[in-house]
């Protein structure tokens, strides 16, 4: 029996992006821009997926958002309340699955609907 090999290229899933930068936007809305993480997997980024929430809350809740394409920026408007903090962390997708996500973003505050936005 004689078996041929071919060169396969083993998919795994994406590294680790860089932790997301936090630039606000309005009171209730920031930017996020990360760095692509080194390694894409053997499959080219499909997608990011944003996790956040507000760690100081009784019960931790972290809410996806997915951003479509390999852009390494998004805005955030969704969910973000006046007086809470938030902290942001990113995740690359490829053919193969969601990668590690990455370290969670300095702190932000939302003061309200008139008031700043507070970096931590």
């Amino acid at each position: 029996m004689h078996v041929n090999y071919t060169d396969t290229e083993v998919l795994c899933t994406p590294g680790k992006p860089g932790s997301p930068q936090i630039t606000p936007v309005s009171s209730l809305a920031v930017n996020l821009e990360w760095t692509a993480p080194e390694s894409i997997g053997g499959s080219c980024i499909s997608s990011y997926c944003v996790m956040y929430g507000s760690p100081a809350a009784p019960t931790v809740l972290y809410l996806r958002v997915s951003v479509e394409g390999s852009a390494t920026n998004c805005t955030i408007t969704d969910s973000l309340f006046p007086g809470r903090t938030y902290q942001f962390a990113v995740a690359a997708v490829n053919a193969a699955g969601c990668g590690e996500f990455s370290d969670f973003s300095f702190s932000v505050t939302f003061a309200g609907e008139t008031g700043n936005v507070t970096i931590l």
